[in-house]
């Protein structure tokens, strides 16, 4: 008999008050010894409270300041490479894949709190940077324990908030790519994977009218969504559950350098051009829902919302074809000419 062994978080912890939860987290993993790394702003509003909290642990605070593999070395070469027990990153997405990297290579244990719930790198063992201005993504060991106090994330803007609502409903175009490569080209499928990454996002979606994401019962499911995507990805060891078509989209706007777009608004918008896609080739997805229940939390379904024309969303969709061609999504299974993006861009009205 043959088992896949996988790498997950050991502690969860999601909920309002959470980061009291810290020490008990310490204890359990045996820490003694720990690099904290946050921000300036997130030192000054978080970090100062845990002192006490911290108070019979030895540990160095680092300053992050960009999201950078650069940045990561910097830290590693500033900490004289000690023999820390965790790293704890405490902070949003360039803390945590700062955190991730450092972590990695320092052979330590990962404590992952975040202070935003933008995106799914909250749990997952990719490091997502931009050198110079391209995207590249980091295989980095997953955190062992993730600990999102929801008084804290429902305080960050409400623009990320939504971008993560973005990117978790992402999924669902996703699994459906995944779905069309293991049925055309056989490529390996894992039904929990898929399962774990995609029934939150539809959840989410049957929910969209009535959701308000400050409030704690829906920030919760959101954060649920995201952690459970990362699991998800870790569960198969690549980001195939939550990284489809639409991502290749996203990551081809941040190739060009184009409009002011988070990485969940690009997905989004990405998620309603590939579901029509799937609709309209092969019978399956559902724009009109995708779109529909992204207005109703007033995330941008528009390419203009996100400072993008018509022109530089064509050139993004032209050359997401190009991109990271061995993963299988529904661009390669039917090569979609320009004019048939045009048309979806005037039907969906993205542009």
């Amino acid at each position: 008999m043959r088992f896949k062994t996988v790498e997950l978080p050991y502690h969860v912890y999601i909920g309002e008050g959470e980061i009291s939860k810290l020490g008990k987290v310490l204890e359990s993993l045996e820490v003694s010894y720990f690099l904290l790394l946050t921000d300036s702003v997130v030192k000054n509003l978080v970090v100062v409270n845990l002192r006490n909290e911290l108070a019979e642990w030895d540990y160095d605070m680092v300053i992050v300041e960009t999201a950078k593999m650069e940045e990561a070395r910097k830290i590693m070469l500033q900490s004289g490479f000690s023999d820390y027990d965790a790293v704890i990153g405490i902070g949003g997405g360039k803390v945590l894949d700062v955190s991730k990297v450092v972590s990695t290579e320092m052979n330590a244990t990962l404590i992952s709190i975040p202070t935003t719930a933008s995106h799914d790198g909250i749990a997952s063992p990719v490091a997502s940077f931009k050198e110079n201005g391209k995207p590249i993504s980091i295989s980095t060991n997953p955190p062992s324990a993730v600990i999102a106090d929801l008084s804290i994330i429902r305080n960050c803007p409400i623009r990320l908030l939504r971008s993560g609502y973005g990117d978790l409903i992402s999924n669902i175009s996703s699994v459906r790519d995944w779905q069309l490569a293991r049925d055309l080209v056989g490529e390996n499928y894992n039904e929990v994977a898929a399962s774990i990454a995609v029934m939150p996002a539809q959840l989410m979606v049957s929910k969209a009218d009535e959701l308000d994401l400050t409030l704690p019962p829906h920030l919760l499911m959101l954060m649920r969504g995201l952690i459970m995507s990362g699991v998800a990805i870790a569960l198969v060891g690549s980001s195939r559950p939550a990284s489809g078509a639409e991502h290749k989209f996203s990551h081809a706007i941040d190739y060009l350098g184009y409009g002011n777009g988070t990485h969940g608004e690009q997905v989004a918008i990405g998620t309603i051009i590939m579901e029509f896609l799937h609709e309209r080739h092969y019978g399956k997805g559902n724009w009109e829902l995708i779109k529909n229940s992204l207005e109703k939390v007033n995330a941008p379904t528009t390419a203009k919302e996100i400072g993008l024309t018509k022109e530089q969303v064509l050139e993004a969709l032209m050359l997401a074809k190009k991109l990271r061609k061995k993963r299988f999504t529904i661009l390669e299974a039917i090569n979609p000419t320009k004019e048939e993006f045009e048309l979806i861009l005037s039907k969906t009205g993205i542009a």
